[in-house]
C-alpha cells in the first residue's frame, strides 16, 4: 500500500515534468540531450572499435566500413527524434513556406542532388569503405560517406597515394561517370601503354612485355586465375584472364600503342607499373642497340 501511495504523490510531479518537456524549452532540452547522447554513443562505439581490434587486427577497410556505418545509423536515428519533437511546428513552417517552395526547389537543386546522390551510393552494394573509385578526373580510395559529401584518399598518377584527402559532393554521381576499380575484391586488371614509331620490332616487344609480366606476378598469378574463376562462377560473368596479354593498336601513321594487361593486387599497381615500364624500356633500348650489331656481323 506504501508503494502505491508513493506513485500517487509521485503523479503529479511526473505530470508536471512531462508538461515541461511538451513545451518549447523542453523540447530544445530534449534535442539537445538526444544529440549530445548520439556522439556519447558514437565515441563509446568507436572506443569498442579500438579495443576490440587492438589485439587482433582485421582488415582495416572492413573496421573503417563498419565505423561508418553504425556511426550513419546513430546520427539517422537522432535527427528523425529531433524531427518527431519538433514535428508539429516543423509542419507549420513547412504550410508557411508553400508559396516559395519552387524557389527553394531551384535554389537548393544541388543539395537535393547530393542528398539523392548519397541514397544512390549507401544502395550500391559494390561500394564500400575502401574501395578504389574513379570519378571523373578524380581517382582515390573510399574512406567516409555523408550526406552531401564523400571522401577519397587520393590516388596519384602514380598509382599511390598522395596523403590528400578529397571531399566530393555527392551529386557527382549524376553528373561523372562513376568507375569502381576494386568492384572484384582485391585483384584487379591493369593496364599500361607503350607506344613507338612505326620501325618498332613487333615481336620482340610484345615477348619482353609479356616476360616481364609474367616474373612480377609469378607469386600471385595462379591465386589471381582461382579468384577470377570464383568471381564468374558465383556472379555470372565473364572476366579477362589473369595471365598477361598484350594488345597492339594504330594510333596515327607514324605511331602503335602496345597495351599490356595483366592482374595485379590493387595496392601494388604503382609499383609494378612503375619497374615493369623502367625495365622494359632499358632492355628494349640494349635490344635495340645489340640487333644492327648481329645483323652486320651476319651481313
Amino acid at each position: 500500500m506504501e508503494i502505491i501511495q508513493f506513485f500517487k504523490d509521485l503523479e503529479p510531479a511526473v505530470e508536471q515534468v512531462f508538461n515541461f518537456l511538451g513545451g518549447r524549452l523542453g523540447r530544445l532540452l530534449l534535442s539537445i540531450a538526444i544529440l549530445m547522447l548520439a556522439a556519447t554513443v558514437n565515441r563509446f562505439m568507436h572506443w569498442r572499435l579500438l579495443r576490440e581490434t587492438k589485439a587482433t587486427p582485421p582488415h582495416t577497410g572492413n573496421v573503417r566500413a563498419t565505423w561508418v556505418r553504425r556511426k550513419n545509423i546513430v546520427w539517422v536515428t537522432a535527427l528523425l527524434l529531433v524531427l518527431a519533437l519538433w514535428s508539429g511546428q516543423i509542419t507549420g513552417f513547412l504550410i508557411s513556406l508553400a508559396a516559395i517552395g519552387g524557389a527553394l526547389l531551384i535554389v537548393s537543386k544541388e543539395f537535393i542532388l547530393c542528398l539523392w546522390g548519397a541514397v544512390v551510393i549507401s544502395l550500391n552494394k559494390s561500394l564500400k569503405i575502401g574501395s578504389t573509385i574513379e570519378v571523373g578526373q578524380f581517382t582515390g580510395q573510399l574512406v567516409n560517406t555523408g550526406f552531401v559529401t564523400f571522401e577519397l584518399a587520393e590516388i596519384g598518377p602514380s598509382k599511390k597515394q598522395t596523403g590528400r584527402l578529397l571531399s566530393l559532393p555527392n551529386s557527382l554521381v549524376f553528373t561523372q561517370a562513376m568507375k569502381n576499380l576494386s568492384v572484384y575484391g582485391s585483384y584487379g586488371i591493369h593496364l599500361i601503354d607503350f607506344h613507338f614509331d612505326k620501325w618498332v620490332k613487333i615481336q620482340a616487344a610484345e615477348s619482353l612485355a609479356l616476360q616481364l609480366a609474367d616474373e612480377a606476378g609469378k607469386h600471385w598469378i595462379d591465386e589471381a586465375e582461382r579468384h577470377f574463376s570464383a568471381i564468374e562462377r558465383d556472379n555470372f560473368v565473364d572476366l579477362p584472364k589473369a595471365r598477361p596479354e598484350v594488345f597492339w593498336a594504330s594510333v596515327d601513321e607514324k605511331c602503335l600503342r602496345m597495351t599490356l594487361r595483366f592482374a595485379c593486387p590493387l595496392s601494388k599497381r604503382g609499383q609494378l607499373e612503375k619497374s615493369i615500364v623502367k625495365r622494359f624500356w632499358v632492355e628494349y633500348g640494349e635490344l635495340s642497340c645489340t640487333q644492327p650489331e648481329t645483323d652486320a656481323k651476319a651481313s
